[in-house]
């Protein structure tokens, strides 16, 4: 062949090769801040409405959808690869993943497919022990998801809770479990624990700020709420005003995932020399899960303790947690293309747009994509009509800042419907934060309605919960199965 017709002929296929990947002008890709800017309330809302973290949503999502990028996800708003099964009824799209051609269910809205990933794991019994998990336990949550089966890649766990770690999502769930307000400045309430005069640490505060704020000494905020030198506090931990008590009224605490001794004597305003007394426990020693631990009566015997290296205290400090490198994905650069991203790993450009289910050859710094496959589905994609289903819930729990008319826009709703489905909102009322609003008429929710979840802030009580919700103390005792008045800030209570 003639050397012009060489180069003719290789021009040719790049040209081709290129308009195959890069496709038509003006697409372009988002980057994951932008997918995060641009789905965290949705995920903030799912994690008020079902329980399952933000940061877990957000990072599956961020993941699975090549943040946004991937074929399944533009074309079917499908963020989570979850496949049609046999009870699923609306749209759906085919795409190559284990075998040629299968059924990946299509929404409406990326709202509806954030909303089905929640119900997906909601209705699956083998994620159930999720569900107990303490909701800032992102990590459990991770490596449950793995241990399910929720994916085959063994390093599943370890690459979602980096996304986390990465991004710092789980922010976003102490948002929701402790108040928007917990991490806006202002003067702190105080509120009272056993009698003891406290107050919910503010986001940027530090036992300085604090005793500045409350005009005290400041050994004083450390030695009342037993901390050392230099230790960290973050947004919604409780600090005490006054020196805490011996004992308390309840009589025993039964340890949680991720708690240690520390949290118990926070939770009920109980020095940490009395509560180690009271369980005959030494410094250092920390109680293993599901041990009882008494707060008002001595023990005969000491707990069973955890052996080796202590767990780290109170959930919220996952927002200190730091990143960690993982060879399995690729955060993209300034600077960088596919290409060279292909050549750095030893693998090709179609390999990368395969394994991250993308529609074009080009990516944005900050994207994330995943280096093997198994992780996504495959980029061959095509959308079909089946039978057309709006899915929507039938309760939204109001957010700050939430008006009738940006709610209706969510749900694809007219306004004049949500007044309609609401008695306080028909007789003028006003939405409130927090507030559970009907999207479906009250006489067609059917059985399939499910409570909402509302996690304790600081300084609430069951009594001011149940006025909330306009339901009685013991109506909420008996469906969150509580034996007493006492909740703790944090906690998930179920709301029908």
């Amino acid at each position: 062949m003639h050397m012009k017709n060489k180069i003719a002929w290789f021009l040719t296929i790049f040209l081709c090769l290129n308009a195959h990947f890069v496709g038509a002008q003006g697409k372009r890709s988002m980057s994951t801040k932008e997918y995060i800017d641009s789905f965290h309330e949705f995920a903030m809302q799912e994690m008020r409405n079902h329980g399952v973290p933000a940061s877990i949503t957000l990072g599956q999502g961020i993941l699975e959808s090549a943040s946004g990028n991937s074929r399944l996800s533009k074309e079917c708003n499908n963020h989570f690869g979850i496949k049609c099964r046999r009870e699923w009824k609306g749209r759906f799209c085919l795409a190559d993943d284990d075998a040629k051609d299968e059924c990946f269910r299509g929404y409406e809205s990326a709202y509806e497919s954030y909303r089905d990933h929640s119900l997906f794991l909601k209705n699956s019994r083998r994620y159930d022990f999720l569900f107990e998990l303490k909701p800032l336990d992102y990590k459990g949550w991770a490596h449950g998801l793995r241990k399910a089966g929720y994916a085959t890649n063994p390093a599943y766990g370890n690459i979602l809770t980096r996304i986390i770690e990465k991004y710092s999502l789980a922010h976003y769930d102490s948002i929701v479990v402790l108040g928007k307000e917990i991490f806006e400045k202002g003067p702190s309430e105080v509120l009272k624990v056993n009698g003891i005069p406290a107050v919910a640490a503010k986001a940027g505060d530090s036992p300085e700020s604090i005793a500045k704020e409350q005009k005290l000494a400041k050994w004083k905020i450390y030695k009342y709420n037993d901390l050392e030198k230099n230790d960290l506090i973050n947004p919604g931990e409780i600090l005490y005003l006054k020196p805490k008590r011996k004992s308390a009224d309840e009589s025993i605490h039964i340890i949680k995932r991720g708690e240690t001794l520390h949290d118990v004597s926070q939770m009920y305003a109980i020095k940490m020399k009395y509560l180690r007394k009271l369980n005959q426990l030494k410094k250092g020693e920390e109680p293993v899960i599901g041990e009882e631990i008494s707060l008002s009566q001595k023990r005969n015997a000491p707990p069973k303790v955890v052996k080796g290296k202590v767990p780290m205290s109170t959930a919220v400090k996952v927002l200190h947690s730091a990143s960690r490198s993982n060879d399995q994905t690729h955060e993209v650069l300034s600077g960088e293309t596919i290409e060279s991203i292909a050549e750095k790993y030893k693998t090709s450009v179609l390999n990368l747009v395969r394994w991250n289910d993308l529609e074009y050859a080009e990516v944005k710094p900050g994207q994330v994509l995943v280096l093997a496959p198994g992780i996504k589905s495959s980029a061959d994609v095509r959308s079909v009509s089946k039978e057309e289903v709006v899915l929507r819930p039938n309760t939204h729990t109001v957010m700050r800042g939430e008006t009738v008319y940006s709610i209706a826009r969510m749900y694809k709703m007219s306004p004049s419907q949500i007044v309609e489905y609401n008695d306080n909102l028909r007789n003028g009322g006003n939405l409130l934060a927090d507030q559970t609003i009907w999207l479906v008429p009250k006489d067609k929710t059917g059985e399939t309605q499910k409570a909402s979840i509302h996690f304790v802030k600081p300084g609430e009580t069951l009594f001011s919960i149940s006025k909330k919700y306009q339901i009685t103390v013991d109506a909420l005792k008996s469906i969150n199965k509580l034996s007493s008045n006492t909740i703790w800030v944090g906690q998930k209570i179920r709301i029908p």
